[in-house]
């Protein structure tokens, strides 16, 4: 049985490409949350503007994340935001619903820095306390993933991972096909002829 992702790392694949953004309408965000029963009430209480915030540090918490992989080093810039987040006081409040705790937002509070911040100490968390992580090897994949296993290469062997061993075998495929010099026709040694008429 493979146990879901921790929910700052699923937060972080929501960029799952440079070209796609699981995040990038309400709708979509909030299908995101809905997967999160504990988030779901606030969560749903992100506006339009509120989404473009939670966006911009969900690629902080990406670049964060990726760095503890070796994918080199996020900057100062994403570090120092995600640590202001997690330092700021919030409107914060937990209650219990349907007997499960459920993250709340308190009136007059903004529900996106509420996400920013619930976010910004889970990805932190994470790399204080969490298991080893790992990037996706797929070509233009930014996933990240735990490392359950040392062999694991690609977030998903169906996609990711299908995808490299189809470029893989074309790539032998061609260099099969590809005609070495000896193969090839020997060049004419006489020069250009000319045309009789």
């Amino acid at each position: 049985m493979t146990l879901p992702e921790p929910v700052a790392i699923t937060f972080a694949n929501t960029r799952s490409s440079s070209r796609r953004d699981r995040i990038a309408t309400l709708t979509q965000w909030r299908a995101w949350v809905d997967a999160w029963p504990g988030l779901r009430v606030a969560g749903h209480a992100v506006d339009a503007s509120g989404l473009l915030a939670v966006r911009a540090t969900r690629d902080d918490v990406q670049l964060l994340l990726r760095s503890a992989t070796g994918e080199g080093q996020p900057g100062r810039g994403p570090t120092a935001r995600l640590l202001e987040l997690a330092r700021s006081s919030s409107s914060l409040d937990l209650r219990w619903r349907a007997g499960r705790l459920t993250l709340a937002v308190l009136p007059h509070a903004a529900p996106a820095a509420l996400f920013a911040q619930h976010l910004a100490h889970a990805a932190f968390d994470l790399l204080l306390t969490g298991p080893p992580l790992a990037a996706c090897q797929g070509q233009d994949c930014l996933k990240l993933f735990v490392t359950s296993r040392p062999d694991r290469r690609w977030c998903d062997s169906a996609v990711c991972g299908n995808r490299t061993r189809v470029r893989a075998h074309n790539r032998r495929q061609q260099a099969r096909q590809t005609p070495t010099l000896s193969e090839e026709e020997p060049p004419d040694r006489r020069g250009p002829q000319r045309k009789v008429m």
